[in-house]
């Protein structure tokens, strides 16, 4: 069962996910908001001149140390949950901490970097150029919840082959 530790483990990778996955993406679009040009609403993708093939290259580099990270993070936690006792944890409470874990990183992206740094303090690195004026699209809170249950559906389908090396 998820005893008190466990949730501290849980709130600890959780908050480490978050806070290593929120430096890459900040540090990423202060390098190049381009990199994360899919992600703009429409209406920016649409006035701003398509990706170089620099910065296709570049938004695969990231997009694979993002993910690396991620599943990385992950992977960590799975070895960890496998140092309890044989039998000790079910498939039900790998799933819930593995869960939970990514979700506390989907909360931390929808609420900190998307609501607050994105569509509050809007800095103007994340400002595209040849879309400025458009800021208030980043306001489409439609748009952040639906990213955010899609990344919720991202959580709970991930955690199902972590959640399965945990107990085998």
């Amino acid at each position: 069962m998820l005893d008190t530790l466990a949730l501290q483990r849980i709130l600890m990778n959780g908050t480490v996910l978050s806070l290593v996955l929120g430096v890459i993406i900040l540090g990423s679009l202060r390098y190049n908001a381009r990199l994360w040009l899919q992600d703009y609403p429409k209406p920016i993708r649409d006035k701003v001149p398509p990706l170089s093939a620099v910065e296709k290259r570049e938004r695969l580099v990231l997009g694979l140390m993002v993910m690396g990270v991620l599943f990385g993070g992950v992977f960590l936690t799975t070895l960890q949950l496998r140092t309890y006792p044989a039998g000790a944890v079910s498939f039900g409470t790998a799933y819930l901490h593995i869960f939970l874990m990514l979700a506390i990183f989907n909360l931390f992206d929808a609420v900190v970097l998307d609501l607050f740094v994105i569509t509050l303090l809007k800095p103007r690195f994340v400002i595209l150029p040849g879309a400025e004026g458009m800021e208030y699209l980043f306001h489409d809170y439609r748009k952040h919840l639906t990213d955010f249950l899609k990344g919720t559906a991202f959580c709970a389908i991930a955690s199902l082959p972590f959640s399965l090396v945990a107990v085998l």
